[in-house]
């Protein structure tokens, strides 16, 4: 099972926010765990991850996995408010998408300011060292159960 991982824009400086509130969290570690996570639950998930900040890089990941995979996790950050041809993009995909949004520190968009919300079979909100593997167990949970 082939499970795609979009990150947006600014998410490999997450350590930068992380040493303000002295943690230690990078998007290596945040990878490493979401892997170490997808093992645990089953062998047989493979994750594509893909962070960028470009809209146009989303888009194409998106449309040339969709036929490949069984699902996203989608941390938008700030493209939760603006960034309609991604929304586009998952849509016409036809694939379950969880959203994250990180909490506190690292975040500052709630669902309901979020344009993929209504799209999203769930959107898991946390700290980032643990909100991508919530994502990925509901979207798990959404694909057994359809």
């Amino acid at each position: 099972m082939d499970i795609l991982v979009l990150q947006g824009p600014n998410l490999n400086l997450i350590g930068v926010q992380s040493a303000k509130v002295g943690e230690h969290v990078t998007l290596d570690k945040i990878n490493k765990e979401l892997r170490q996570h997808a093992h645990s639950v089953s062998l047989e998930i493979q994750l594509r991850f893909l962070q960028t900040h470009k809209a146009e890089k989303a888009v194409s990941f998106i449309q040339r996995n969709c036929k490949k995979t069984q699902g996203i996790i989608f941390a938008p950050t700030s493209w939760g408010r603006y960034e309609y041809s991604i929304l586009d993009a998952l849509k016409l995909s036809n694939l379950p998408c969880a959203q994250v949004l990180l909490d506190g520190e690292y975040g500052s968009i709630n669902k309901t300011d979020s344009i993929y919300t209504p799209t999203c079979i769930d959107t898991a909100v946390g700290h980032p060292m643990k909100v991508f593997n919530t994502a990925l167990d509901s979207l798990l949970k959404h694909i057994h159960n359809d």
